[in-house]
């Protein structure tokens, strides 16, 4: 099967999640590794028996299309994407009826997203765990962030009841940034917009996310803080609405 087949099958799948007599693979939301040791990323299933299904592995860089990691079959036969070698190692964890992929040396450059999806009855079945998030630490390449820089018009006289603001991380690398927006401590998630990660010409990355909170709540003495973590050098940053000067 084409890696383009492929792909088209993992979209129909993430709509077709769920069901009554379907697998249900759980997936972990985030694994971390320091470089050159073996990185485990589990995928049991919580229905289903996993010697029933075929299961596929893909991974996602930010700012890049899936790409077909392998398809490890029920009859134990291992078909490998092209940009993948045997570092890739898929198992099949009867005892915990999970499946499991190991990725043996594993690089800075192996950060990304990792879903398995389970496959039966010639794609009658197709299902999609939720992805975990793979950081690695420690590697030579490995850059924190060289700023953080958060804009709004939180300082602007206008009367109107929303305020904006822009968080902006720059120059890090891997590509794999964990950003949220919290209120009083608490995380919020409402009138944000997703921290959108983008590929720069020399390698690195940069990220923004977008908050809209009403003036009322701005001004009510609670601090409004744009938090970013990257695992993969350590680095946290807090930056606070109330010390931003506006733009």
């Amino acid at each position: 099967m084409s890696s383009p087949t492929i792909l088209l099958c993992l979209l129909l799948a993430l709509s077709i999640r769920g069901g009554s007599f379907q697998p249900v693979p759980a997936q972990p939301s985030q694994a971390s590794f320091a470089e050159g040791a073996t990185a485990i990323l589990n995928c049991p299933l919580e229905k289903g028996k996993i010697q029933d299904y075929h299961v596929f592995w893909f991974q996602q860089k930010p700012s890049a299309a899936p790409a077909w990691v392998l398809k490890h079959a029920n009859d134990n036969r291992i078909d490998r994407g092209s940009q993948f070698d045997t570092r890739f190692v898929p198992i099949r964890d009867a005892g915990a009826n999970a499946y499991v992929l190991q990725i043996q040396g594993v690089r800075t450059e192996d950060s990304a997203m990792y879903w398995c999806v389970a496959e039966g009855n010639y794609f009658s079945t197709f299902v999609s765990g939720s992805g975990t998030q793979l950081s690695i630490r420690g590697g030579a390449s490995v850059k924190a962030p060289a700023s953080v820089t958060l804009l709004s018009d939180v300082s602007q006289t206008s009367n109107a009841p929303t305020v904006h603001a822009l968080c902006a991380v720059e120059q890090f690398y891997p590509g794999i940034l964990e950003m949220k927006w919290s209120v009083a401590g608490k995380e919020i998630t409402e009138g944000v917009t997703p921290g959108q990660v983008i590929l720069n010409k020399d390698g690195s990355y940069s990220a923004r996310s977008i908050l809209n909170i009403s003036r009322d709540l701005l001004n009510s003495g609670k601090p409004v803080k744009c938090i970013i973590r990257h695992e993969s050098s350590g680095a946290e940053h807090k930056q606070s609405l109330e010390q931003c000067q506006g733009v």
